[in-house]
């Protein structure tokens, strides 16, 4: 969870990712943005705001060295250097493009903005966003035309929901640096989370216990409702709870 009241975008641009199974090509940006006060007072609330409400937190992976992950390394070197942000920019959606690996995966506008003063656990710090808009809303502009208003549809970014935005916080505990990340449009998770970022859950014991009962949440619905009825589902579920609640130390076995 962060804390936006002190925060700052520092620098910001835009590019196009493409889809290598459609043809579909990458199209960068020159400069970054240079926002009016206006379009930055709703910019920084759009890309921020999902972030206030994320508990779970991730840490980069990679199967040999962490250093190797490509978006963690990306992130390391714009803190370092913030004159490298635009270059790395399109190093990122050159990596996002890379991991279109169906015709599924949709194209969109990719955000990648640096923010000062961002706080994470009572600690002020940077933080690296990048975020991916894949649908755009249609919505009716009004011009004036032989004295008299008419109406023509453009589409648009809304404001009202980020399809996908992940936060590198610029923090590091035992287990790397801080990486939250949301995503309204679950049907490719997997391609943003696994492939993208290549992020894993916290070793975190309540995160594991959440994990857990999520997992019985879910076959409670699947499996138990369905074939013993929602009195037992309910009975299964309590049970579930109770035992996280008398075991302080958890054997999986034994759950």
């Amino acid at each position: 969870m962060i804390k936006r009241t002190r925060a700052a975008i520092s620098k910001l641009i835009i590019h196009k990712v493409g889809n290598k199974f459609n043809s579909a090509n990458n199209i960068f940006s020159e400069s970054a943005i240079t926002f009016d006060e206006e379009s930055y007072e709703l910019m920084k609330p759009f890309l921020l705001k999902p972030f206030g409400a994320v508990t779970e937190s991730y840490r980069f992976n990679h199967h040999a060295s962490i250093e190797l992950n490509e978006i963690n390394s990306y992130a390391a070197q714009v803190f370092k250097d913030a004159e490298s942000f635009i270059e790395v920019s399109r190093h990122i959606v050159n990596h996002l493009y890379e991991q279109s690996n169906s015709a599924q995966i949709k194209t969109g506008d990719v955000i990648i903005a640096l923010f000062e003063d961002v706080e994470y656990k009572e600690v002020i710090t940077q933080a690296l966003g990048i975020f991916k808009i894949e649908n755009k809303l249609d919505f009716f502009q009004t011009h004036m035309e032989n004295n008299s208003l008419d109406v023509y549809v453009q589409k648009g970014i809304s404001t009202k929901k980020l399809d996908k935005g992940c936060l590198i916080v610029n923090t590091t505990d035992s287990e790397g640096k801080v990486v939250l990340s949301v995503d309204t449009n679950n049907y490719d998770s997997l391609y943003w989370i696994q492939n993208f970022l290549n992020v894993k859950y916290a070793d975190d014991n309540n995160q594991h216990t959440k994990n857990y009962l999520e997992m019985c949440k879910e076959f409670s619905e699947e499996v138990i409702k369905e074939e013993l009825g929602i009195q037992e589902k309910n009975t299964f579920l309590a049970r579930a709870v109770d035992f996280f609640k008398t075991n302080e130390l958890v054997n999986i076995d034994d759950f």
